[in-house]
């Protein structure tokens, strides 16, 4: 059976964000070869090769990578493991065989020169060939070298796209990225020299490990469901990273790369030493595991992503449909969850320091912006870490809200069980212990909703503040649709608006407690009404016990609000009082019906009415109120008086004396909550 060269590499799996795994690749060949070759006083070279260089300076785009090194080389036995598909020669070393596919799956061609000893140890030879996707066998002769070392040189040239325009260009960044991907053999001392250059600077690359990774480097060990984890974590200073990651190996390689940030909010940013120095946090985890698993392109692992039936922390939650392929494997979430923990406890005093900081952020701004989640902060310890530092504010209403959230969650499904459990003889005391529990924490979510409502409450007051007064640059007000849309959103009924949307408390709390409302809308266009009338009240609302029940309860009230914009001092055709009047008398001449259409019966044909005009108090309004009769409200801000021939009541209230009323009937809840109502002005 032959195999397709051109096949394969079609084939093989080569992601472009993976553009220098080809020279990995190359690279652990050149150590599993020096190791082959045994001795000391090794070294491996790695030259990078430029197309030339863009303007200003900078590095042009590599087109070849050469890495050369002394190790055993191409000899005989390593050729016939070069030319065979899917070869087991290196298994015992985590080889796959699929290394050189790789090669041409992202450069033209690879350039091989190798001078190795000869077997009969009578000098050295030379094997020198190009290796391309051709079906050809390649040259096994040998020719006599004039060498007296071992040297390997393996040519990665015209690297393709993408993966050309993916590769960093500059040198650090590439060393950076070769020592991350092989970081336990560099932990090694005996192992080989390397360098990495190009046309105008060579790296160290020891010595660079030594500077930038050994001299902050940590090694832990955890353990899930039996197998045992390394995790190595090492600090990068400088330029060397942009953010934390965790690193996934396979026989010493980096295999998947995920970003710490995700899973651990505490890491967005960098940390700092005790002498300042900023640094980004790697882990490098390995595993025997790890080293079954990993597939044969080593982009990935043969584990399930989530939790399977074998590592669920909830037994009780049903397996997916295709968990039963890895039902007594581990996954990749329980191993991360292994790392975290023990990343976390790596970096246990910079995240520590990290949340005293949050909890100071997080305590003021409850204090001072949110009291409804105080009742959250006993259990700070258990969210702290999920607040990402320098949190905004938003930030923090988006976490203090998830808690509350997950909290009335949890306590509504405890409440479920609670409901469906039965009282017996054997476990009476551990359902009331229980029980007791769960009324406590309810009261004390029911508290949170409270003071959510409280805080509701003083925005709105601090809105209406603000609309009544006069603009500094032009002197005028707003008009008095922003004032209603305020207490109640226009062209609207109360079956269009959430309860948490109506702020009729503003000028009444019991207008709350209503059964219809209506918001400018036209009487002729209201459901509840037969009417031909065009007038358009600004609050339409009928009273309990409007309650459209089957048994035709009759309409004993109603309530007719208008607005008035402020400073407004003239009125041509009629005053705002006589206007409620006349609408009144419209809206008693129509007939009411109930929700499914049905006429209702008006308790008599002078059903009572309740009047509210809302509006700045001019002389020329102060005139017109008076004429009538009014008399005034005790704090000289409004006007009261009662019709007796429409046996309807009617108050007339200043912009004044409804922001002054509300704040003093809301001023005890504020202070409760440590947010005192302004004073009326």
């Amino acid at each position: 059976m032959k195999a397709s060269i051109a096949g394969r590499i079609r084939n093989t799996n080569l992601p472009k964000a993976k553009a220098l795994l080809p020279l990995f690749e190359a690279v652990m060949n050149a150590f599993q070869s020096i190791e082959e070759a045994g001795g000391k006083n090794h070294a491996i070279r790695i030259v990078a090769e430029r197309q030339g260089n863009l303007d200003e300076g900078k590095p042009g785009p590599i087109e070849a990578f050469t890495v050369i090194d002394s190790g055993i080389g191409f000899t005989d036995d390593n050729l016939d493991s070069f030319e065979t598909v899917d070869s087991p020669y290196k298994a015992m070393r985590g080889g796959k065989g699929l290394g050189r596919f790789l090669w041409l799956k992202a450069f033209a061609r690879v350039e091989i020169e190798s001078h190795y000893r000869s077997s009969d140890a009578e000098g050295f030879l030379c094997r020198k060939f190009s290796f391309v996707a051709s079906e050809d066998d390649l040259p096994r002769d040998a020719a006599p070298s004039d060498r007296q070392n071992l040297e390997t040189r393996v040519r990665l040239v015209g690297f393709r796209t993408p993966y050309v325009g993916e590769c960093p260009r500059q040198l650090d960044i590439i060393a950076q990225r070769l020592i991350g991907h092989f970081l336990p053999l560099f932990l090694d001392p005996a192992g080989p020299a390397l360098s990495l250059a190009d046309e105008v600077e060579e790296i160290d690359l020891r010595a660079f490990f030594r500077e930038n990774f050994q001299a902050f480097a940590t090694e832990r060990t955890f353990n899930v469901d039996g197998h045992a984890f390394t995790l190595s974590g090492f600090r990068l200073r400088g330029a060397l990273a942009n953010h934390h990651e965790l690193v996934y190996a396979a026989h010493f390689r980096e295999v998947i790369t995920e970003r710490l940030t995700k899973f651990l909010p505490n890491l967005r940013n960098k940390l700092s030493e005790a002498d300042g120095a900023g640094f980004y946090y790697l882990a490098f985890v390995q595993s025997g595991l790890l080293d079954d698993k990993v597939n044969n392109e080593r982009t990935d692992f043969s584990i399930p992503r989530e939790t399977t039936r074998g590592d669920r922390a909830d037994p009780s939650i049903s397996d997916e449909p295709d968990s039963e392929l890895f039902a007594e494997e581990i996954s990749l979430k329980a191993i991360r969850d292994g790392a975290l923990a023990t990343i976390s406890e790596d970096l246990k005093s910079f995240i520590d320091e990290i949340n005293t900081q949050k909890e100071n952020a997080l305590t003021s701004y409850v204090a001072e912006d949110a009291p409804q989640y105080r009742v959250l902060m006993k259990y700070k310890d258990e969210f702290i870490n999920d607040i990402p530092p320098q949190a905004s504010k938003t930030e923090m209403e988006m976490a203090l809200h998830r808690q509350l959230y997950q909290r009335q969650l949890r306590l509504k499904q405890e409440g479920a069980r609670i409901l469906s459990e039965q009282v017996t003889t054997e476990n009476p005391q551990d359902y009331y212990a229980r029980l007791q529990k769960f009324v406590e924490d309810e009261n004390e979510i029911g508290k949170t909703s409270l003071a959510q409502y409280i805080v509701h409450r003083r925005v709105i007051l601090d809105l209406l503040e603000k609309y009544l007064s006069q603009d500094p640059e032009t002197g005028a007000y707003e008009l008095e649709k922003t004032v209603h849309s305020l207490v109640f959103p226009m062209r609207a009924t109360s079956d269009d608006v959430p309860f948490e949307q109506q702020n009729l408390w503003i000028i009444d709390e019991r207008l709350t407690f209503h059964s219809f409302l209506s918001s400018d809308i036209r009487l002729d266009q209201v459901q509840v009404i037969d009417s031909d009338s065009a007038s358009r009240p600004d609050l339409l609302i009928f009273n309990h016990p409007l309650a459209f029940s089957e048994d035709g309860e009759p309409l004993q009230s109603m309530v007719v609000i208008e607005f008035k914009k402020p400073d407004r001092s003239t009125y041509q055709d009629e005053d705002p009082v006589s206007q409620v009047y006349r609408m009144v008398r419209e809206i008693r001449e129509g007939k009411k019906k109930d929700r499914q259409g049905r006429y209702i019966r008006p308790a008599n044909q002078n059903v009572p009415a309740y009047c509210y005009v809302i509006c700045d108090l001019t002389p020329s309004v102060e005139i017109r109120i008076q004429n009538m009769g009014a008399r005034r409200t005790p704090d000289n801000l409004g006007y009261y008086g009662f019709n007796e021939t429409l046996n309807a009541y009617y108050e007339v209230i200043s912009y004044t004396k409804l922001l002054s009323d509300a704040q003093k009937r809301n001023r005890v809840l504020f202070e409760r909550l440590n947010l005192p109502a302004k004073s009326p002005t």
